[in-house]
């Protein structure tokens, strides 16, 4: 087998310059680096189609390892050329809401992100403080095809051009976000469940699986011996967790802060409650009594960061702790 002995930029303009290829003299093809979350940099690919003034951009990094083979970096390619026609924009996408203050309003939301790894996009952006994270505002883009998918973080220009301030967003962004992203808890169990089914699903769609394996490999009674089984392998079944998202499953974390919710939660448990940072996009909950050692909590924080969450999705290594009495959340370590 053929290995090619190539840096990552060598990829990327072997990669930009195959779509380019397939995608024909109606597309321009090129790269650009964005800065993620806690200051992760990807490199992303664009293919805007001419007359289009809006274009998908697929990151690569993914797909990058040493020793490449021609013939994995032709599957790249192909698998590129899929994303960028299933992402495919059929009409122009309306932002012209974001201009006006009065209309943008209405769309902008709110989400929580670590202020030390993020501190040289804070200085950009308005924020306010809580406790070790920053709270960031960002408008939400409602239209087809994103439906509340895609974002456009809120600048200091913005804010200066809208004449506004950070007290008003934060006003407006808390009375938005519970409306528009719906908060929602489910145990691990049942998280898990989704996850597995929703994996098998696509598994088998690629695999072109016939409608009855379908209904055999998704019947719900195999699902449920399936999270059992990881359940006693992983031990995670003897700490009651729940998963506090909102109903989009993006940048769920925030929902830790929407009034009334832990409150409505700890009451139905009658108890205070331990709340695990486990991405930008969630936090798992824990009944009190359930735990009694912060420190192996830490632990299980810790351990989720460096092995099932991409870097930029990291919320924090911590743990919170919610005081029913109080109505109150504390940073404990």
């Amino acid at each position: 087998m053929n290995h090619i002995s190539i840096d990552f930029t060598s990829f990327t303009q072997i990669i930009q310059n195959n779509l380019q290829k397939m995608l024909g003299e109606n597309y321009t093809v090129f790269s650009h680096t964005v800065k993620k979350n806690n200051g992760v940099e990807l490199t992303g690919i664009v293919a805007k189609r001419t007359g289009c003034s809006a274009s998908p951009t697929i990151y690569i990094n993914r797909f990058f390892k040493e020793n490449l083979t021609e013939e994995e970096v032709q599957k790249v390619t192909v698998a590129l050329y899929d994303e960028f026609q299933a992402a495919e924009f059929e009409e122009e996408i309306d932002l012209s809401d974001f201009v006006e203050f009065e209309k943008a309003k209405e769309k902008l939301a709110f989400k929580l992100i670590h202020a030390e790894k993020n501190r040289e996009l804070l200085k950009s952006v308005p924020y306010k403080r809580f406790y070790n994270l920053a709270i960031v505002f960002y408008y939400t883009v409602q239209e087809a095809p994103f439906f509340g998918q895609a974002i456009i973080m809120v600048h200091n220009s913005h804010m200066e051009k809208w004449k506004t301030n950070e007290n008003e967003l934060f006003k407006i962004a808390f009375e938005n976000t519970p409306l528009l992203f719906p908060s929602e808890i489910n145990s691990m169990e049942e998280v898990m469940r989704e996850i597995i089914s929703e994996s098998l699903t696509a598994d088998i769609k690629r695999a072109k699986y016939q409608k009855k394996e379908n209904e055999s490999l998704l019947d719900e009674k195999w699902l449920d011996d399936l999270v059992s089984q990881m359940n006693e392998n992983t031990g995670k079944s003897k700490i009651p967790m729940y998963v506090l998202t909102n109903k989009k499953k993006l940048y769920g974390a925030a929902c830790m802060l929407y009034p009334g919710v832990l409150k409505k939660f700890a009451e139905k448990e009658d108890q205070d409650l331990y709340i695990l940072p486990s991405s930008i996009h969630e936090v798992i909950l824990i009944p009190a009594s359930e735990a009694s050692n912060q420190e192996s909590l830490l632990d299980i924080v810790t351990d989720i960061n460096r092995t099932q969450v991409p870097e930029d999705e990291v919320l924090a290594d911590a743990v919170y702790y919610y005081i029913k009495s109080r109505d109150k959340v504390v940073l404990l370590s």
